[in-house]
């Protein structure tokens, strides 16, 4: 319950807002975070993670390295996740690469399934991952610089801004770089297979090189989110915040309250009184706040029109008896089909994680098994019609991994709807994972999101909308701006 009035007000935290709130509470504001999650969802005694996002890049994550070091996390901290070898799987029906966590264990997984262009794939793993490092340093130095107040920003005539730097401009793109290369076309699969998972861009091989390096190396780093924790990253920053004294609360937002300029309060359901506010960050799609912002949708046509919602993450669920699971099937692997591009098709590319023996969420004898893949929207922005049959290829995906798969389930959920029923107690997730950029990538890779600003000059985000290129190191580097621009931004005394 609300008790007091808070400076900072978190709308659907993720972990770019929940970084945020933890570098403001630092700096001495008083910070409200709204969260009503729930744990991984149920059906039929079988609990289910989701895959947003899967992999957290803890070790080697460029940018997301760099926030925990500002937090200043300590080791013991990260218990939460844990590396497992293999931690990820690159399955398609010639080949089962387990990704490697060190560079002489990838050398060999390639070497050994990938002889003809082994060689090949170090080079321009290497080199992505050289220019993406160089781009991350470039793009810490100027998240370090942001915020400084200048006497229009101290009076309030001008609101804080930031200059992001951009690859040079004769950089390839991702897909330029690797078409250039001397691979079979069972390589170049294995390549689009790393990333396309896990981008928030629906566009990869538009991706710069540098920032496709960003990419690569939180896919290669090998710290996964544990099966038994809805996502590994969000609930270390949770605890995180609320050992900092940050409340965080079930509580509904009704309203916000201000003019098109400025937000000033917001109104919660069952209040009388509005709550005064210094700042508001959403973790979640812009959109979802237009409801509750005052002044109508009007003044952030031109802002989202930069950024439309492309994807969402669909997935099915499965509860299966131990004895059917392949003894050799990481807890995280992608299967992959074929066809070069089978890979960016609605089920083409599935990320399936398998819970360990033993684990809570699946009863004795069973595993829990979560299969995700990315589904485009309708033309009208709503779910498709025919997830039934997205359904089926990955459930047909999933039978050629597990041949036994149909006689040995106990459960199968397959959503229709994002409203839970009785056939179907768990929803689909319509919450956007991927965007379709109006500036290409390639053109501007960190401001072809709607970065940090919204139109209302105490509004901002940083979730997967922020930098969407950027993809998780994109949330963490957002929350970082955002606690400097917010400070540098903050009424002064008269």
């Amino acid at each position: 319950m609300i008790s007091r009035n808070y400076e900072v007000l978190v709308v659907d935290p993720s972990p770019g807002a929940l970084i945020a709130a933890a570098l403001l509470a630092r700096a001495g504001l008083s910070v409200l975070v709204l969260d009503d999650r729930k744990g991984p969802t149920a059906a039929g005694g079988f609990r289910f993670v989701r895959h947003r996002p899967p992999i957290t890049g803890f070790g080697g994550g460029m940018l997301l390295t760099r926030t925990l070091k500002a937090l200043k996390f300590h080791p013991h901290e990260l218990q939460a996740v844990r590396r497992s070898e293999p931690g990820l799987q690159i399955i398609t029906s010639r080949h089962r690469m387990n990704v490697a966590t060190t560079p002489e264990g990838l050398g060999a997984e390639l070497a050994r399934e990938y002889p003809r262009d082994a060689k090949e794939l170090q080079r321009i793993m290497s080199q992505a991952l050289a220019s993406g490092q160089s781009f991350a340093d470039a793009l810490d130095r100027a998240a370090e610089e942001a915020g400084q107040t200048g006497f229009l920003h101290s009076v309030g005539l001008a609101r804080p801004g930031w200059n992001p730097p951009l690859p040079p401009a004769d950089v390839p793109t991702w897909g330029e770089f690797v078409g250039s290369s001397d691979l079979s076309d069972e390589a170049r699969i294995m390549l689009r297979a790393l990333l396309r998972p896990f981008c928030a861009l629906d566009v990869v091989e538009d991706l710069p090189l540098p920032v496709a390096g960003i990419h690569l190396c939180s896919v290669l780093d090998g710290v996964y989110s544990d099966p038994g924790e809805e996502h590994a990253l969000l609930a270390l920053l949770l605890r995180r915040v609320q050992a900092m004294r940050v409340d965080v609360l079930p509580e509904k937002l009704e309203a916000l309250v201000g003019s098109r300029r400025r937000v000033d309060a917001a109104l919660f359901e069952g209040k009388d009184e509005e709550m005064p506010l210094d700042h508001v960050i959403t973790g979640g799609d812009p959109e979802d706040l237009l409801p509750w912002l005052p002044g109508g949708a009007r003044a952030y046509d031109r802002v989202l029109n930069r950024l439309a919602p492309s994807h969402f993450r669909y997935s099915i669920h499965l509860g299966v008896a131990d004895e059917v699971v392949p003894p050799d099937l990481a807890e995280h692997a992608v299967v992959v089909d074929d066809g070069l591009d089978a890979v960016d098709e609605p089920g083409g590319s599935m990320m399936v994680t398998t819970t360990p023996k033993g684990s809570a969420l699946a009863p004795d004898g069973f595993r829990s098994m979560t299969v995700s893949t990315l589904v485009p929207y309708a033309e009208d922005g709503f779910l498709p019609t025919d997830l039934d049959g997205v359904a089926g290829r990955m459930l047909d995906r999933m039978k050629w991994l597990v041949p036994w798969l149909e006689r040995h389930l106990e459960v199968l959920q397959v959503p229709t709807s994002d409203q839970a029923s009785d056939e179907t107690p768990i929803p689909v997730d319509p919450r956007p994972v991927a965007y379709t950029p109006a500036i290409p990538p390639a053109d501007d890779p960190v401001a072809a999101g709607l970065g940090v600003f919204l139109p209302h000059r105490n509004v901002y985000c940083a979730g997967p909308a922020a930098f969407p290129a950027l993809g998780l190191g994109g949330e963490s580097l957002a929350g970082r701006l955002v606690e400097r621009l917010s400070l540098a931004g903050a009424k002064r005394p008269g």
